[in-house]
């Protein structure tokens, strides 16, 4: 019975390093709880298992087998949250994600485009400072001319994909315009990319290749619904012939334009075409 209990009590509290099996463990990882015995060991192992040594604090653990040390990471893990929360309240830009008058802290250029945008039927919703597609946005309305100049975001569908891309799909060539003038017409506007005389479209002669080939002519144009039930799924139909201003009359643009470039008549990328003013 002594011997029993001696040799009990000279057993290793961790066991064996689970490594290289030779030495006693002194350390078990709080992620993944292999036990080992030495720094070398413990970089072996996170290198084999991929882990990174930090436990999951917010892994489920059944109350029946909690311990006070789950208990103090919970409680620590719950400070953490509340001084985060707390942070992010006194940071001004965090502070609001929706301003339903949208009108909060616009400057007079902003202030003057949107009024702009009103009166020329268009419904231009600008974001709160700390939002990237605003930062992005270049769009602005020249006070002596009485023209609104667009940010437009180009996505040329039906693009062929790189040969070092295994996605099945069809890729989207994204081109930015930061100034285009309102009177101008989209297919004056997208020349520049379809046109082989012009620089832009020869350095992307790979990729536009079926634009390209199809002429200006034939290219349909395709405005990005926003501020509409389910806007992700639908789009405008648009003039090719038409000045950009008339063709965002009547729709709800959000900083700016994304238009839609396809060689095919359809709806791109299986949109469902809708009238501007739908509800």
């Amino acid at each position: 019975m002594t011997d029993s209990s001696s040799n009990s009590s000279c057993l290793p509290r961790l066991g064996i390093c689970e490594v290289c099996a030779a030495k006693e463990a002194l350390y078990a990882c709080p992620k993944c709880e292999v036990k080992t015995c030495c720094l070398a060991c413990v970089q072996i192992h996170k290198k084999e298992l991929a882990c990174d040594g930090q436990r999951d604090r917010t892994k489920f653990v059944p109350l029946n087998q909690m311990t006070a040390t789950e208990f103090m990471s919970d409680y620590c893990f719950l400070e953490e949250a509340t001084r985060f929360t707390e942070a992010r309240k006194s940071d001004r830009s965090k502070r609001f994600t929706h301003d339903s008058s949208n009108n909060r802290g616009l400057s007079v250029p902003q202030h003057r485009l949107r009024t702009a945008a009103y009166w020329r039927n268009i419904r231009l919703e600008l974001l709160l400072p700390n939002f990237s597609k605003h930062k992005e946005n270049t769009t602005y309305f020249d006070w002596k001319l009485r023209r609104i100049f667009w940010r437009v975001e180009w996505l040329f569908v039906n693009v062929p994909t790189e040969e070092n891309d295994d996605s099945q799909a069809e890729a989207v060539a994204r081109f930015v315009d930061a100034r285009c003038h309102e009177d101008e017409t989209l297919a004056d506007l997208a020349l520049k990319y379809v046109d082989l005389q012009q620089e832009t479209a020869l350095n992307h002669r790979k990729r536009l290749a079926r634009h390209q080939t199809a002429g200006i002519g034939q290219l349909s144009f395709w405005l990005r619904a926003e501020g509409v039930p389910r806007s992700a799924r639908h789009c405008y139909a648009l003039e090719a012939v038409t000045p950009l201003g008339t063709n965002l009359a009547g729709k709800t643009v959000i900083e700016f334009p994304t238009i839609y470039v396809s060689y095919e008549p359809k709806p791109p990328l299986g949109l469902e075409a809708i009238e501007s003013g739908t509800a």
